[in-house]
């Protein structure tokens, strides 16, 4: 698998998840898909959908680790987050995982390079490395989130106030 660190953060390849993918290994990773008004659409296999509100404190991170990923030990070796482009939500739900004592030892905790963006650029065509993605979508208000720049009106409320410095 390959990674790269960048700020204390690791980022996995969209090349490496969707080998975990076919390999159909899903006791060995976790994928948590941060977005969540640019949710509906289309997903990843699997993917755990946990907006950032979910990490709002070091309470819910816990929270977060004791349901959805403790449970999953001690075969889950990598946890995946991602947001619309991995720029803001999905590596800032990241390094709350990273940095949270909860987070139970020797595992993984990484963000996928590009975002659920870059996957659907790079693999629309191959139906196994999607749930629930609508084709008909392709020119309407869902497209449009996809290409939406960062900070338009169109792009997730939640990511607006990160950056902004506010809690989501």
């Amino acid at each position: 698998m390959s990674t790269s660190t960048t700020s204390k953060l690791k980022y996995i390849k969209p090349d490496d998840v969707a080998h975990l993918i076919r390999n159909g290994d899903t006791a060995s990773f976790l994928v948590i898909d941060v977005r969540s008004s640019d949710f509906p659409g289309g997903n990843l296999p699997g993917a755990l959908n946990l907006h950032t509100g979910h990490f709002r404190s070091d309470r819910d991170v816990e929270r977060v680790i004791q349901q959805h990923i403790t449970p999953r030990l001690p075969a889950l070796r990598t946890v995946i987050l991602h947001c619309m482009r991995s720029q803001t939500r999905g590596p800032y739900a990241a390094s709350l995982l990273q940095r949270s004592p909860a987070l139970p030892p020797n595992l993984d905790v990484v963000v996928l390079e590009g975002g659920f963006q870059g996957w659907l650029r790079r693999y629309r065509g191959d139906k196994r490395l999607f749930e629930n993605l609508d084709e008909g979508q392709g020119s309407d208000e869902w497209e449009d989130v996809v290409n939406a720049p960062e900070g338009s009106r169109l792009e997730a409320d939640d990511s607006r106030r990160l950056r902004e410095g506010k809690q989501p």
